[in-house]
């Protein structure tokens, strides 16, 4: 009896994988399957987009492109334009009109008049029923002077709308390097209002100007 040896042999068959077989052989290593159709610059833009979040614009326009300021700016604007204005400071009439005010709050004055060396404003007043001299000095000093009854003053006094004080900041409006010399309460043709003298800062005449004591409205003396 022959008999006969049978010789085995192996083969090995490339492994094939199949959508499923990538699909986990990429969560077992953390790869992702790129998409067929992304090119990889488009995912390496992609990555950088996700890494790098967009930073917010912080700041502001000063020209919407037009060349008008924009609120930000014009606040600036405003704010320097402030600070220049109160570096210059004002005529000093305004501090001897609140120095009388602080003593006597019921005062209405009709006549400013600043004396010759500058020093003491003669300022009358109607308060009540009496009409008072006093003098103001500038520095803030009040002395009553003297005082009487004048009809006509306490009339005016009390029609006037325009204070002494609106009326010296509108006869100095935009005339810059004058000052307050004196001002009067007064009538003209039925037309009540301040007659107003100033003068320039070499001391030489300033303009001379109306302002009407119930609109405000100023006028120059021709």
């Amino acid at each position: 009896m022959t008999q006969h040896t049978g010789t085995s042999s192996t083969s090995t068959k490339p492994l094939m994988m199949t959508g499923g077989g990538l699909l986990a052989l990429a969560l077992l290593t953390g790869c992702s399957v790129a998409d067929p159709g992304t090119s990889e610059s488009d995912t390496s833009t992609a990555a950088t987009a996700e890494s790098s979040p967009a930073t917010a614009e912080t700041s502001s326009p000063t020209s919407d492109g037009s060349g008008t300021p924009t609120a930000a700016a014009s606040t600036g604007d405003a704010a320097s334009s402030g600070s220049e204005g109160a570096a210059t400071g004002e005529d000093p009439v305004f501090a001897a009109i609140d120095a009388l005010l602080a003593e006597h709050s019921d005062a209405v004055i009709v006549q400013i008049d600043l004396d010759d060396d500058d020093t003491v404003y003669e300022i009358e007043a109607v308060i009540g029923d009496r009409v008072v001299d006093f003098d103001v000095r500038t520095d803030g000093s009040v002395t009553e002077d003297d005082d009487d009854r004048d009809d006509d003053d306490i009339r005016r006094a009390g029609e006037a709308q325009v204070s002494a004080e609106d009326a010296a900041r509108a006869a100095l409006q935009g005339r810059d390097g004058q000052s307050i010399d004196d001002m009067e309460l007064d009538e003209d043709d039925g037309t009540l209002r301040w007659e107003v003298d100033l003068d320039r800062a070499d001391g030489s005449d300033g303009d001379e100007l109306y302002v009407d004591a119930a609109t405000g409205e100023v006028t120059q003396d021709d």
